[in-house]
């Protein structure tokens, strides 16, 4: 019998699948998240400003920025095209989803404490 699989080291989807890094292969895009470059195009495409974007997509972790395109495509729409509102739409967006500058660990940060947590005082 003649054995007609190819072997996993040369199996260009195989190989594309296991590169994560570069290579074009089907790797996931969870790591591609918001940054302040990718910020800047979305205020050039979509002419919301820059303030409205960082409140709304730059929490901890970013926004994924398939993510932010859609909310920015849909702001747009709900605005009827203006920038001002689709900037106040996305605001209101991230304060009702608790997201970006208005998530809980972005407005009270835990104390400070040094060399681990202090639990009856200094």
């Amino acid at each position: 019998m003649i054995d007609r699989r190819i072997p996993p080291a040369s199996d260009p989807i195989y190989a594309a699948g296991k590169s994560k890094k570069g290579g074009g292969g089907t790797g996931s895009t969870r790591h591609c998240r918001a940054d302040l470059a990718f910020i800047g195009l979305l205020e050039e495409d979509f002419g919301i400003e820059a303030h409205a974007l960082n409140a709304a997509f730059m929490g901890v972790p970013p926004a994924p920025k398939r993510q932010c395109i859609e909310l920015c495509e849909w702001a747009i729409r709900v605005a009827a095209g203006d920038p001002d509102d689709a900037g106040d739409a996305l605001r209101a967006w991230a304060r009702k989803h608790k997201t970006g500058a208005y998530s809980p660990r972005m407005q009270d940060p835990e104390p400070p404490t040094f060399g681990g947590s202090e639990q009856g005082g200094v």
